[in-house]
């Protein structure tokens, strides 16, 4: 399947699927939390929940006894979410070490990106 054509419940279980433990992909599937206001209209969450449920597995659904999927968080525009993830991420001490300076992007270029992201590409 093309990664770039696929839907939103789609992505969610390529991605689950994709780790490598089952317990991990039990307790993911059990709590899915989705931000940005794409699923801000009426009926999102039971529909992907439904699209999630109905295609997973079934040995996982076997053995999972809820799912909870998350759009709204208390007390948070889900809109602005992963902003505000990214903005707390880019003051962590712990992730100083990740930024590139001009001087070195004009040196080692795409190079330092895929040695110093935090993600595989």
């Amino acid at each position: 399947r093309d990664l770039h054509l696929m839907g939103v419940d789609e992505a969610i279980i390529y991605s689950i699927e994709k780790c490598d433990s089952e317990e991990l992909r039990r307790k993911l599937y059990s709590c899915i939390l989705v931000v940005g206001g794409g699923l801000q209209f009426e009926g999102a969450t039971r529909w992907l929940q439904y699209q999630v449920w109905q295609s997973m597995p079934v040995n996982m659904r076997q053995h999972l006894e809820n799912m909870d999927i998350i759009t709204k968080p208390k007390d948070l525009d889900s809109s602005l979410t992963s902003w505000k993830g990214g903005a707390i991420l880019a003051c962590l001490d712990s992730t100083q070490e990740l930024w590139i300076r001009q001087t070195e992007w004009k040196q080692f270029s795409v190079q330092l990106l895929r040695e110093r992201a935090p993600f595989v590409w």
